[in-house]
């Protein structure tokens, strides 16, 4: 699917929007990768033998990490990683996103990858408290995620949820999360390493049901106290498990065009989104991966409506629901409120 020719409404548009399922390392566009190569003068001809692309494409999952991971070797230093963390931050300004919670791989920046030195948890931490800074700076309030990548972080290792024990945390900093490739990798072994994060007060948040079946988003849910699931687009094979989702009031963060170009689904118009919704569960809308797909969130509002069905008042109420589903500060929920609470449909559906 290409996102240049998805026409934005200004009523989507003018829209105040949260975002709670963003990877920081996967913000970074094209634009970013050519610049950190240069900076860094490293070569990315092993990854595209031709150069750099105008565009990312991937052939499903484990090419997209390939090509992920290439970027995330870029970012070397503190510097890199505010940097990285401000551009995202002036792209949500632009479409109007007042709050988002990021998700960030601290494993992956402490050990490294290739010749890439990992960061010290100092600047890891430091160089996202001045990005959210300078989020701040664009209109931006920023909550962090740090996950577990779940296919390179084993069960048996302990640096993640060392860290998040360690007192060298961010500030803002608000759940864990589960990340990686789901296949072969089961949630269940986790589930100490998320007792252990609750114990430091923060919130549950893994991906699931996303290049796995329903079993995998139960095992999020009772294995590790999920009070969100990332994607969770394959919950519906197990209507008895919609039921527990449905009675728990547990957010499923949709992501339309990340489940496309990564062939979660065939097409976009067969994405599960209207089935979820009508089953009852509480969804919201999110880009994942924004960079390496060349979307925001104002072009994933705009693809649900025009291939989904998505009404203007369906919109509004996602958004006021994603507001309730965040952990942001009760002023931060307070304001964004607020200001849904004078937004008007204007489409003739409503």
């Amino acid at each position: 699917m290409n996102n240049s020719s998805v026409t934005v409404s200004p009523w989507i548009a003018a829209l105040p929007k949260v975002e709670l399922h963003v990877h920081l390392e996967g913000s970074m566009s094209v634009a970013t990768v050519e610049e950190l190569t240069r900076r860094h003068g490293i070569d990315p001809t092993p990854v595209w033998p031709d150069g750099l692309p105008e565009r990312f494409s991937f052939d499903g999952f484990p090419d997209f990490a390939n090509q992920f991971f290439y970027g995330l070797s870029l970012l070397r230093t503190g510097d890199d990683l505010a940097t990285v963390v401000e551009d995202l931050a002036v792209s949500l300004a632009s479409q109007n996103v007042r709050y988002a919670e990021v998700t960030t791989t601290a494993y992956t920046h402490f050990l490294g990858r290739g010749d890439r030195v990992g960061m010290s948890a100092t600047e890891y931490r430091d160089a996202l408290n001045a990005g959210r800074r300078r989020a701040r700076d664009h209109g931006v309030e920023m909550g962090w995620v740090i996950d577990i990548p779940r296919d390179l972080e084993m069960p048996d290792s302990t640096v993640t949820i060392d860290y998040l024990e360690s007192g060298l945390t961010p500030d803002g900093l608000v759940a864990l999360g589960l990340g990686g490739y789901e296949v072969g990798f089961p949630a269940g072994p986790y589930a100490d390493h998320f007792a252990r994060a609750r114990a430091v007060g923060l919130h549950s948040v893994p991906h699931a049901g996303e290049t796995e079946g329903a079993h995998s988003v139960r095992s999020a849910v009772e294995d590790l106290g999920a009070e969100r699931i990332g994607h969770g687009v394959r919950c519906l094979e197990d209507p008895e498990l919609v039921a527990t989702l449905v009675d728990q009031q547990i957010m499923m963060e949709v992501c339309p065009t990340s489940n496309d170009l990564l062939q979660v689904i065939e097409r976009i118009e067969d994405h599960a989104l209207p089935a979820m919704m009508a089953a009852g569960l509480r969804v919201c809308l999110n880009t994942d991966d924004p960079g390496w797909f060349a979307t925001n969130l104002n072009t994933e509002l705009a693809i649900s409506s025009a291939s989904l069905g998505v009404t203007e008042s369906q919109h509004l109420a996602m958004q006021l629901d994603a507001v309730e589903a965040s952990f942001a500060e009760p002023v931060v929920k307070a304001a964004i409120r607020s200001e849904l609470a004078d937004v008007r449909p204007t489409d003739s559906r409503n």
